[in-house]
């Protein structure tokens, strides 16, 4: 356990070091005294009053009017970061504000504005259908939209324009896609229980190696197929194995997913039983994945080590408490 949070909450930018977390859910989740952990927040509405060690927050209206010491990672439909934040601002959503400082920023959504006071103090990189800088980048602005508008000042300021339907099909076809794997990844625990079990267990006890030895084996699977395709007697097994390969990779992630849940419910102490663990999980790795340079490398590591997990589930699969359900 204390490995997977290294790899995927430092991904994260939940601060690995950190002794507890504290999480939030509901309609409408306040902070209004001052919490020194790291706060995992979800809901419609999600208000900041108070300072935070560090902030991971998906909701449809997300305000930040208090200092952060540490990270800012959000998912929302809007976003207001009226506070200073002592580390990076991480956020993907449809209008985003940056009114406070920050160390670095990266974002993307359909607006995103840099206000007049705000300083980021090296890097700036944005994806947006409309940007607007008003504030203070000291080190590189790196945006890529249909409009930008530079009224503030930069270091270096580099602009890629795109084409206007360009970026929103692209993520349509994420945000369908993830609410697809949600739900394939809820019909697994329900109907499949034991055998998703067996993968997050081993996902749980070694994930460092089993990283490594997923993406390792998932460059030899793919040689190995093509390799026996090639004659014609194997064509029909490749074909099978090549479905099953891409089925394996397809819901690797889900049982990365529950395990990251796993990881934050019983550090804070909150059980909501398999169906929520999974959704907490999936939620924050989302969040994750649609963050523009990391999201891909987060997706490598989560498809590695889920598809090492299942390698050695299967091994595994004949010992004593293979069949047991999601506790």
């Amino acid at each position: 356990m204390k490995h997977l949070a290294l790899i995927i909450l430092a991904l994260l930018l939940i601060p690995s070091g950190a002794q507890a977390l504290t999480f939030l859910s509901g309609d409408q989740p306040v902070v209004d005294t001052p919490i020194p952990d790291d706060v995992v927040a979800t809901g419609g509405t999600v208000t900041v009053r108070a300072p935070v060690d560090s902030l991971t927050v998906a909701g449809g209206m997300v305000t930040v009017d208090a200092p952060v010491a540490g990270d800012v990672v959000a998912a929302s439909g809007t976003l207001i970061v009226n506070g200073d934040v002592g580390g990076k601002v991480l956020a993907a959503g449809g209008e985003i504000e940056l009114n406070g400082n920050a160390t670095n920023a990266l974002v993307t959504g359909g607006a995103v504005r840099i206000g007049e006071d705000a300083v980021i103090e090296r890097d700036a990189v944005i994806s947006a259908g409309e940007v607007v800088n008003e504030g203070s980048v000291l080190g590189n602005l790196m945006v890529s939209g249909e409009t930008f508008r530079n009224n503030g000042t930069a270091g270096n300021v580099t602009f890629e324009e795109q084409q206007g339907p360009g970026p929103a099909l692209p993520g349509l076809f994420a945000v369908l896609t993830a609410i697809g794997a949600l739900i394939l990844g809820l019909l697994i625990i329900k109907f499949f229980p034991g055998p998703f079990a067996a993968v997050v267990r081993e996902v749980e006890k070694s994930p460092v190696v089993l990283t490594v030895l997923g993406f390792l084996a998932i460059i030899v699977t793919a040689i190995l197929l093509l390799i026996v395709a090639i004659t014609v007697v194997g064509l029909p097994i490749a074909l099978v194995g090549g479905l099953l390969f891409i089925v394996a990779l397809l819901i690797s992630s889900l049982f990365v997913a529950y395990a990251l849940g796993d990881v934050i419910a019983s550090r804070t102490g909150w059980r909501p039983g398999p169906v929520g663990i999974f959704i907490l999980g999936f939620v924050i790795l989302q969040i994750l994945i649609f963050i523009p340079l990391l999201g891909a490398l987060v997706q490598v590591v989560a498809i590695s080590l889920g598809y090492g997990g299942i390698l050695y589930a299967l091994r595994g699969v004949s010992q004593p408490g293979a069949g047991e359900g999601v506790a």
